[in-house]
């Protein structure tokens, strides 16, 4: 559902005397072979620059169908996989007015992606390319703790993937066992033992064999499913 554009009014006035309520997304999805994150491009001056998708919260709306249309209208995505994470409030984080932001973090999975992605508003950079200095709009001041909203939700990432079967939000619907290792090694940081690996994933009881096999190679390849659809909790600390 898109917000009316009537509701999308200049609220920029240096009268304000409570914080503007907005919201910034965090996007990550698999990309080259790579942990991504969805970003809005802003140039100035030939030098390239990003900011998260976001906007103030739109009054009469709940903040999930103001999060909706924020995905929608910045992005192209209709429906992904979100959290709230953490409300940054820092007076000066834009020059406009005292803003609140009220920050998710979202995963879409590359089959969800490529249907719904608008490359004309949005780039997409690696995580790991990601620094203070190009996330922020330097001319207008704006997403100066962007770098750190996108810090917090890597975090918050790694986190839940010690304890549930999230990773099923960015991969594809079936996978082979090596795409799901792959997606634990760049998101936690660290190489696991493929033996080991297996051997943990299968006392978890989260996936099921679909009996296809990836024939893109010489060497085919079993494909697996996750049981359950929705987010489920697992072992604690599984894969520290």
């Amino acid at each position: 559902m898109l917000i009316p554009e009537e509701k999308q009014f200049n609220i920029w006035s240096p009268e304000l005397t409570i914080p503007i309520p907005a919201i910034d997304v965090v996007i990550f999805t698999l990309y080259q072979n790579e942990l991504c994150v969805v970003l809005l491009k802003q140039e100035e001056e030939g030098e390239k620059n990003y900011i998260l998708p976001g906007w103030i919260v739109a009054k009469g709306y709940s903040l999930e169908e103001n999060f909706d249309d924020i995905l929608k209208r910045k992005t192209g995505i209709t429906w992904v996989y979100k959290e709230q994470l953490y409300t940054f409030w820092n007076p000066w984080r834009d020059k406009r007015a005292h803003t609140l932001s009220i920050s998710y973090f979202a995963l879409v999975s590359m089959d969800n992606f490529f249907k719904s992605i608008d490359f004309t508003k949005v780039a997409i950079l690696k995580y790991k390319d990601i620094t203070p200095f190009n996330i922020w709009f330097k001319d207008k001041k704006i997403g100066t703790d962007h770098f750190e909203i996108i810090q917090y939700a890597k975090q918050r990432l790694e986190w839940k993937l010690e304890y549930t079967n999230i990773v099923k939000e960015i991969l594809p619907g079936k996978f082979k066992m090596s795409q799901l290792q792959y997606m634990y090694e760049i998101i936690m940081w660290k190489i696991y033992d493929k033996r080991n690996f297996q051997k943990k994933i299968f006392s978890l009881k989260i996936l099921s064999e679909t009996w296809e096999f990836d024939t893109s190679t010489n060497r085919p390849a079993k494909l697996y499913e996750f049981i359950d659809s929705e987010l489920k909790i697992v072992e604690k600390n599984s894969f520290v």
